[in-house]
């Protein structure tokens, strides 16, 4: 019998609980159990196993523990406690025993204890062999793209964005990850809060609506369109309504005024009010994905009152430039916006 548990034979760790290791050998042993919890705390349950074969002894039928090794290996390959689904090590159970006393055990003894492990590890391989649940992933790099989750939530996903979920919803929290922008429709469901991890950045919900700016080199924006959104990060936490919004700081979250004009690539409509030339020329190149400039910094506080609804891009910009007396040029894939200033 020749197996291997997480680096060390079980042939060893049978000769050092039966005192019959050499003194390298238990050096090798204590230098084993030294290297991790985990180890000890198999030792200890090789240990009960040891003990209560002690009560098998009375019969003095033999054991082909070779046979019984190679006929599992051939099944089950090599299973160590490394590989136990985290559920099962996050918490071992700690086992409080006494050195056993130095003696010799009879062979069937040892024998017993060698075919109990075996049926632990048996027991792994087939804990190991259940389905986990697998993760699915969306992304998108020049378009946008709409998912539908299998808990009924609606996702629409900005260019260069990507989103992760598991492909059943079990549990106490529906929770997804985002890298990007996304707008999210949450299914409510009361008992099940969802939860979006986005750079570290925690959002939950039960059901309502809002978009998510999560790109790597910007702070984290979240916009409230419906409902109540709790967004949070280390011991700070805010909690926004229909009309709020938050960027998430290194060190603090700031209450903004929702801007619903950032989830224009969505929805394709722009309002804007007494609003900066510079802040809508920011609206329409990140929601129409184009290159619109301004061609110097003094139209820049020009101010623009009017309202967009799934206009083409070229009719959106010939409308801004005629209402504040403009001229529109493009050159290559770049719109310029060019003019004398505004009155």
């Amino acid at each position: 019998m020749n197996s291997s548990h997480a680096n060390i034979s079980e042939e060893l760790l049978a000769r050092y609980l039966a005192d019959t290791a050499t003194e390298a050998e238990r050096n090798e042993v204590d230098a084993w159990l030294a290297e991790s919890d985990v180890h000890v705390h198999e030792l200890a349950a090789y240990r009960l196993i040891w003990d209560h074969a002690g009560s098998l002894h009375k019969t003095q039928k033999a054991v082909d523990t070779d046979a019984a090794w190679n006929k599992m290996k051939s099944k089950m390959g090599k299973v160590s406690v490394e590989n136990i689904p985290p559920q099962q090590t996050q918490q071992p159970i700690e086992v409080d025993f006494k050195p056993a006393s130095r003696r010799r055990l009879p062979v069937t003894m040892w024998a017993a204890a060698a075919v109990a492990v075996l049926v632990m590890a048996f027991a792994w391989f087939f804990l190991l062999s259940e389905k986990q649940p697998e993760t699915m992933r969306v992304a998108t790099t020049d378009n946008t793209t709409e998912k539908v989750l299998p808990d009924g939530t609606k996702v629409f996903l900005n260019y260069n964005s990507s989103l992760s979920y598991p492909e059943n919803f079990s549990g106490d929290l529906r929770t997804v990850s985002l890298q990007g922008e996304a707008f999210f429709d949450v299914k409510p469901d009361a008992s099940r809060p969802f939860v979006i991890d986005a750079n570290g950045t925690e959002i939950r919900v039960l059901g309502t609506s809002f978009n998510v700016k999560a790109y790597k080199e910007a702070p984290v924006r979240v916009d409230v369109a419906t409902g109540k959104v709790l967004v949070s990060k280390n011991a700070r936490k805010i909690e926004l309504v229909k009309g709020e919004g938050a960027e998430v700081l290194s060190d603090s979250i700031r209450s903004l005024q929702a801007n619903m004009n950032v989830m224009g690539y969505r929805t394709q409509v722009y309002d804007f009010n007494a609003a900066d030339l510079s802040d809508v020329v920011t609206s329409i190149r990140e929601g129409y994905h184009v290159d619109v400039r301004l061609s110097s910094d003094k139209i820049a506080q020009c101010r623009l009152t009017i309202r967009f609804e799934k206009e083409p891009l070229d009719a959106t910009l010939s409308v801004i430039a005629e209402t504040l007396d403009l001229s529109l040029r493009k050159e290559g894939k770049v719109y310029w916006l060019e003019g004398n200033g505004c009155q």
